[in-house]
């Protein structure tokens, strides 16, 4: 069964970046998830400073080039061959040579132990066999590195329906995240952050772009934040989480 998760993931994976480089044209839903990018983006680029860097599930590279310019050196995987070849590709076009690409299974990494200072990914966890990839995560991340990951939570009743509507820009595999799987973490990592983002802001999502959208976006974030401050149980309903991970645990 192990194999053919994988393969059906590889397959799907393939095919979708022979597609316009992998976009899946949801640009309207996301358009409200620019906090917990922006936050993402920046935590990153100031932890990636001079730092050996991997990226999980990097995809066509975009992301991986981008932090090139803050690192010492980048190295992204992905199960998709295809996705790889556009990252060499793109890494070749702009001149960039602190980065480079393979093609690997993020479950069984081809990496020494205590690799890297920064291990990072969007998107890319609730494709994974959770034990498998938080081991490999702290057994390759430094004693005093990070592991930061941008990731979907499975409860909120709307972004479920959404999912079950829109089956062709997903994986059969997937699982979003349950607040068991971010429990599992702290099995692997001593201590781990975790921010929760977007409940009320999806309301928002029709006018989002429209006039004065942003306005509302940022509102409802505000409320959402005073939320899940004051209501801890409601957390589980975000649509997304950042997880900060640091002082692995090293298990023989």
């Amino acid at each position: 069964m192990l194999e053919i998760r994988k393969t059906r993931e590889k397959a799907l994976q393939d095919e979708r970046f022979k597609i316009d480089e992998g976009s899946r044209g949801v640009d309207g839903i996301y358009a409200i998830t620019g906090e917990s990018h922006g936050y993402f983006n920046a935590r990153l680029h100031a932890l990636a400073a001079g730092k050996h860097v991997l990226e999980f599930g990097c995809g066509s590279g975009m992301h991986a080039l981008e932090l090139a310019e803050h690192a010492a050196a980048v190295t992204g995987i992905d199960i998709s061959d295809v996705g790889i070849s556009i990252g060499e590709r793109h890494a070749r076009s702009r001149g960039i040579s602190n980065v480079d690409f393979h093609a690997m299974d993020a479950e069984v990494l081809q990496f020494p132990d205590d690799r890297f200072d920064l291990i990072c990914g969007v998107g890319i966890l609730h494709h994974l066999d959770l034990n498998r990839a938080y081991a490999e995560l702290a057994r390759t991340l430094a004693r005093d590195g990070r592991a930061m990951f941008l990731e979907p939570l499975g409860y909120n009743p709307f972004i479920n329906l959404y999912r079950r509507l829109t089956p062709k820009i997903r994986t059969p595999d997937e699982h979003p995240l349950l607040m068991r799987d971010l429990t599992l973490a702290r099995r692997f990592f001593a201590t781990v952050d975790i921010r929760y983002y977007y409940l009320t802001t999806l309301v928002t999502v029709p006018f989002a772009r429209r006039p004065g959208g942003r306005h509302a976006v940022s509102a409802a974030n505000a409320l959402d934040r005073a939320i899940f401050k004051a209501l801890p149980p409601l957390r589980k309903y975000a649509w997304m989480v950042v997880m900060e991970m640091s002082d692995p645990l090293k298990h023989n």
